[in-house]
């Protein structure tokens, strides 16, 4: 992990750790301020990685899938914008889903590095265990909102506590002769 990455991975680790804070001290404007920011920091990245695409990517090997992967990003950030002025309801269910989005495909990736003997899946596979827990721990406090908000707020906390985690795991370097 380069130096870089470990700043981005410790700024969303406080980043998340601020919005979860917020999802729990304040519970009303806390979800539409945990959206904004979520559809504001997609739009960018997806116009960023669009950028890149059409300066560069577009040569490159791979680039389609730079472009589609941004495209999908940019795609979810606009919907995301549009719902922040929704109920709460529909936008916990949004961000649930996110959520457990992110938990299997965690798994899938941390089921793919075991076979191939990497060494880190074992804190990707926890890692997306806890995400899926905390899609069901919010699947089973449904009912009531500001508990719902609470408990995805504690969840968020948990995940930037993860991202921070992150930098001081080891990595293997592979080069290529």
């Amino acid at each position: 992990m380069t130096k870089m990455k470990k700043v981005l991975n410790l700024l969303l680790g406080l980043y998340l750790i601020l919005m979860g804070l917020g999802m729990i001290l304040l519970p009303e404007q806390g979800v539409e301020v945990a959206m904004t920011l979520m559809s504001l920091i997609l739009v960018v990245i997806g116009i960023r990685g669009l950028i890149l695409y059409f300066t560069m990517a577009k040569h490159m090997v791979g680039g389609k899938s730079i472009l589609y992967l941004n495209m999908v990003l940019l795609d979810f950030g606009l919907v995301s914008a549009s719902m922040v002025s929704q109920s709460k309801i529909f936008i916990l269910a949004y961000l649930i889903a996110a959520h457990a989005f992110t938990g299997v495909v965690g798994l899938l990736r941390a089921n793919e590095e075991r076979r191939y003997g990497v060494g880190s899946w074992k804190f990707k596979y926890v890692y997306a265990i806890f995400n899926l827990a905390i899609v069901l721990a919010c699947l089973f406090f449904f009912k009531s909102v500001d508990t719902l908000v609470r408990v995805y707020g504690i969840g968020i906390i948990l995940s930037g506590a993860g991202e921070i985690l992150k930098i001081a795991r080891k990595e293997e370097v592979v080069y290529v002769m």
